[in-house]
């Protein structure tokens, strides 16, 4: 099983908001890490044919398997589950309402292979998002994690063999965002899984590959050991006084501040690094690889 972007690009007017992509996914999680702006959506509207591609050969093309998924057609919507940032819901629709709905708009029908009959699937899908206690309630009266919550469920009906994740924890708390983290990777053994996102702690744990967008370009990719181990030389603690903090900032990305006994700790990124800036080996993370590529 193979996604695979050729040359992908795409133009709005005068801005090229994706331009040359070419990479090949195969079963796991990506992590598409980005900051606002950077193409994650528009990469991910144009997997979903959502939106068109640029006309010709300067749009580039997307094989599923070596096919274009222009011609797989409504076959390739029912390999692929898409949960975006934001959908418009009949507010009067419960979860259990929406999903079946959805399901007869994806064309769900009969048993999957675990002999799940559609309403079977929708019980357990409320489930693992916590709605089985509101699956009767009208989603209108919703908070917007509880709505980011029916959108994942409505994205893996029907187990598609392509997952599409565009800011999945929003608007999450704690709690759920880790539980909703632990189930997607549970999920990665057989599927592709693409999770766009601008929160480095949605993906660093669960991610086996990492790509970096900005301004519609892939900057860095890997895995997370791989782009953490780039780091080595770059990352480095020092400690300051207030007054000084205002000053580092201007010169260097600053990652954590810390307040300690002796003044302020400031963790900084960057290729060149104040000679009394002490350097960090050991406990590098993403974190400071965003700061690298992104502040």
């Amino acid at each position: 099983m193979e996604l695979q972007l050729e040359h992908l690009s795409k133009t709005y007017g005068t801005v090229q908001a994706l331009k040359d992509i070419s990479y090949t996914f195969k079963p796991g999680i990506y992590g598409i890490l980005g900051a606002n702006g950077a193409g994650k959506s528009t990469m991910i509207n144009l997997i979903t044919d959502n939106v068109a591609r640029d006309k010709g050969s300067a749009g580039g093309s997307i094989l599923y398997d070596g096919q274009d998924i222009l011609k797989l057609g409504s076959r390739f919507r029912g390999i692929i589950g898409y949960m975006p940032q934001q959908q418009g819901f009949y507010e009067d629709f419960s979860p259990k309402a929406f999903l079946r709905y959805m399901a007869e708009i994806k064309g769900i029908k009969g048993k999957n292979e675990k002999g799940q009959t559609v309403k079977e699937q929708i019980d357990e899908l409320l489930e693992v998002v916590n709605l089985t206690g509101v699956a009767y309630k009208k989603i209108g009266g919703f908070s917007g994690g509880m709505k980011q919550r029916v959108l994942l469920a409505q994205a893996l009906l029907g187990d598609p063999d392509i997952l599409i994740l565009d800011e999945p924890t929003a608007g999450l708390d704690p709690k759920e965002r880790i539980a909703i983290r632990n189930y997607i990777a549970e999920l990665s053994r057989n599927k592709i899984i693409l999770f766009a996102t601008h929160v480095v702690s949605d993906i660093e744990c669960i991610a086996d590959y990492v790509l970096l967008l900005k301004k519609g370009e892939i900057i860095a990719m890997g895995t997370p050991v791989e782009l953490i181990e780039k780091m080595h030389g770059k990352v480095a603690e020092i400690t300051c006084t207030l007054d000084e903090v205002g000053k580092l900032q201007e010169k260097y990305h600053i990652g954590n501040i810390r307040q300690r006994k002796n003044g302020i700790a400031l963790r900084l990124v960057g290729d060149e690094l104040p000679d009394e800036a002490v350097m960090v080996d050991e406990n590098i993370d993403l974190e400071d690889v965003y700061l690298y590529y992104f502040e």
